[in-house]
């Protein structure tokens, strides 16, 4: 599992703040700051705090284009779930909420992560004659 505090670390003086940043956020960045909503759970505050920290590693400082944000999903999901890790749990289970919760993820995220697969990825974790529940 990939440690989003040690991402944090190699950043230039980053400050967590633990408030919510706005009504209809639950986290949010400027660039050197990232508020998260305190009453997140560990695995939502572990996926938002990477995603923020995504935003700042490329220099955004505020809301961004839908694209970017999608872009920058991507890069959370594959930084929060490693290959070898979801075809290990891609072996056992198909159930995203499953996998999800195995892989210390939102659903959301491994969708994300999901989406990012290439075909030969996608071939390894479910080759063809595959019949896993």
């Amino acid at each position: 599992m990939q440690n989003v505090w040690g991402m944090l670390r190699t950043l230039a003086q980053v400050i967590v703040i633990w408030n919510r940043p706005h009504p209809d956020m639950v986290a949010a960045t400027d660039g050197r700051r990232i508020w998260i909503d305190p009453a997140l759970t560990a695995v939502e505050r572990r996926c938002f705090l990477a995603h923020e920290a995504i935003h700042i590693k490329h220099g955004h400082d505020g809301c961004q284009p839908p694209a970017v944000e999608r872009q920058v999903c991507f890069e959370a999901a594959r930084f929060l779930v490693q290959f070898e890790d979801l075809q290990r749990v891609a072996g056992w289970s198909r159930n995203p909420w499953v996998m999800a919760e195995e892989l210390d993820v939102t659903e959301q995220v491994l969708l994300d992560r999901l989406a990012t697969l290439d075909g030969d990825e996608i071939q390894a974790l479910w080759p063809p004659g595959d019949h896993v529940a």
